[in-house]
């Protein structure tokens, strides 16, 4: 993708994902929509559904924090579909995971970007007082969403470009 139009669409997505994230205080509701929107993937109501559990990584409970789940949700769904076109299916006698190595790569990619952008994948670490009230911590948590959109359109709309 053309880097200007790359930029243009990360600005828009990250946009997106904070008005949602206003909107439903859902730091994964929020990401997901904003990517799968930016994907240009068609999503059911049920589908972006799926999302919402995963705040406060997983509900509340302070593991996986939200905006990174989407980000790996998103890929999922990105990656497959573009896998699928370019390759046809699984040919006889290759591995469910040879024919995902891709996928695999990016999720694993946007995983380790995250974790050194801010020290940990948990909730509990970026948010140890689950604490969804106070300005600071909004502040925070749309950091966080923002760049998880971010590292996840540079990853797999940013070829080489990847940071």
């Amino acid at each position: 993708m053309e880097n200007e139009k790359l930029e243009q669409l990360i600005k828009n997505a990250k946009e997106r994902a904070t008005q949602l994230l206003i909107e439903t205080e859902n730091c994964a509701y929020s990401p997901f929509v904003a990517l799968l929107e930016a994907l240009n993937i068609k999503a059911s109501p049920e589908l972006l559904a799926v999302s919402i559990g995963f705040a406060g990584g997983l509900s509340g409970s302070g593991h996986l924090c939200g905006a990174l789940w989407a980000s790996v949700a998103a890929v999922n769904i990105y990656m497959k579909r573009r896998i699928d076109e370019e390759r046809g299916g699984r040919q006889a006698g290759e591995s469910f995971i040879a024919y995902h190595a891709e996928l695999h790569n990016k999720v694993t990619n946007i995983y380790k970007q995250f974790v050194n952008m801010f020290g940990s994948p948990n909730c509990k670490d970026l948010n140890p007082k689950f604490d969804l009230v106070s300005p600071e911590q909004r502040k925070k948590c749309t950091v966080i969403v923002r760049k998880s959109v971010e590292i996840t359109l540079r990853s797999i709309l940013g070829g080489s470009n990847e940071r």
